[in-house]
């Protein structure tokens, strides 16, 4: 048998790509990041430079281990897909599976106190004991408090974006066509607002990306128009590189390549058939 020399995960790793790294069993320093769009699995990282041995396990990613696809386009999480989940715990798999799946977890399985109860069994585990480990519990949980803490500041900063965001309705839809790239708490402010997607343009990349908790529209009515582009098979992206897959050119010749030109596609494409 071959040994594992290590794992790969796209970049801008989600809680599936995190979950499975945990479920491998690797160090972190293991873990290295490849672009959803890699046509292949290069000999040296791109993201630390290190040569790859070719033994690497290819998690959460196009080239490796993805998760089960249902005929309707839904994409269960890779994590929910590998041996060792069937040792992991079923309501981590099950928060896991519907993050990936919907882009939201309605109803969170596990509250703090379980987090931090998570994390002194995992020192324990490691075998820290006393004031080690006391000192790495306050440590790892106090970045964890600092984070949510930062959070709410950005959700407050979004509100206070939100007003100067154009949005466009198109058959019934509200889009924003924000005039640069936005984080998610701006996205979770505007989906509260019923704005369903975002038409965005940052770099190279261009693209449509729909909400979560939105089923409509089916952005796979683009794919026609749009060669050369990656049209998501459930049907909630459309587009010209991502976060996770980054272009370094324009979108081929006879498509979009401003917003401006993809928000009259979706108006050629949904009022036409409206």
């Amino acid at each position: 048998m071959i040994a594992l020399s290590g794992v790969i995960v796209h970049v801008n790793p989600d809680l599936d790509a995190c979950t499975c790294v945990a479920l491998s069993g690797v160090h972190p320093d293991d873990v290295h990041f490849l672009p959803a769009g890699a046509p292949d699995i290069p000999h040296t990282c791109p993201c630390c430079g290190m040569r790859l041995t070719g033994r690497e396990r290819v998690l959460d990613h196009p080239l490796g281990e993805k998760g089960r696809l249902e005929t309707n386009g839904v994409r269960h999480a890779a994590a929910c897909s590998m041996p060792e989940a069937s040792k992991a715990d079923p309501k981590l798999l099950a928060e896991v599976d519907e993050q990936d799946s919907t882009g939201l977890v309605r109803t969170p399985r596990f509250s703090l106190a379980q987090v931090v109860a998570a994390v002194k069994r995992d020192l324990s585990a490691q075998g820290y004991r006393d004031a080690e480990h006391n000192r790495l519990t306050v440590d790892v949980m106090s970045g964890v408090i600092r984070g949510l803490n930062l959070l709410h500041a950005d959700r407050v900063a979004a509100e206070a974006l939100v007003p100067g965001i154009p949005i466009v309705e198109i058959a019934g839809h509200r889009f924003a066509v924000a005039n640069e790239p936005f984080g998610p708490q701006v996205a979770f402010a505007l989906a509260a607002r019923g704005v369903c997607a975002s038409v965005y343009h940052d770099g190279w990349n261009l693209g449509i990306s729909r909400f979560a908790g939105f089923d409509a529209p089916d952005l796979r009515l683009l794919g026609e128009h749009l060669p050369g582009w990656f049209v998501h098979s459930a049907g909630f992206l459309a587009a010209w590189g991502t976060r996770k897959s980054p272009q370094t050119c324009r979108p081929p010749r006879g498509t979009p390549r401003t917003q401006q030109e993809l928000v009259a596609l979706l108006r050629k494409v949904f009022e036409a058939g409206a």
